[in-house]
């Protein structure tokens, strides 16, 4: 028994020592260079950034650009998978480079889309919430008030009437 836990901890030092190892020699994927893994993540990225920002309140229109920008990212990520399955090394490097910035710029506008939709739509929440809060102290004084307010316009009235103090002479 004693001879098995002083083997365990150098079987599970050699354990992590040659996963290590592994882990640094292994290559990415088949053919694949790491700068088009990249630009697969920072499409995914992008994508869920456009996804966010259309939850958060951000309008069609405002987000029709990106979504434009993301489908000529993919077709460069694309591009770059077909170059690098064809071994031109470096076309491949440089689609897969394009596809990582316009990604990154339209997961960076999409956020900032986002930010502003949900800041307006606070905005007007709490407009909404001022306003009927408002409307119900009113509606309240008026309801409350409402004897007094027709006695004060009733002597309104009044005193606004002409009073003829003359005798009529027949």
């Amino acid at each position: 028994m004693r001879m098995l836990r002083l083997h365990s901890p150098a079987l599970l030092a050699c354990l992590l020592i040659c996963s290590t190892f592994l882990s640094i020699i292994t290559h990415p994927a088949l053919g694949q260079s790491t700068q088009i893994l990249v630009a697969k993540q920072d499409l995914l990225q992008a994508f869920q950034s456009i996804q966010k920002a259309e939850q958060q309140g951000a309008s069609n229109t405002d987000l029709l650009p990106l979504s434009i920008q993301l489908n000529t990212a993919l077709k460069y990520e694309e591009s770059a998978e077909i170059l690098s399955e064809q071994g031109n090394a470096s076309g491949a490097y440089s689609y897969a480079v394009q596809s990582i910035n316009l990604s990154t710029q339209v997961a960076v506008a999409a956020e900032a889309l986002g930010n502003e939709a949900q800041n307006s739509s606070s905005y007007r929440t709490i407009l909404a919430y001022t306003i009927a809060i408002v409307a119900a102290v009113f509606s309240t004084i008026v309801v409350l008030e409402a004897n007094r307010i027709w006695r004060i316009v009733g002597r309104r009235r009044l005193l606004k009437a002409k009073i003829n103090y003359r005798k009529k002479v027949r």
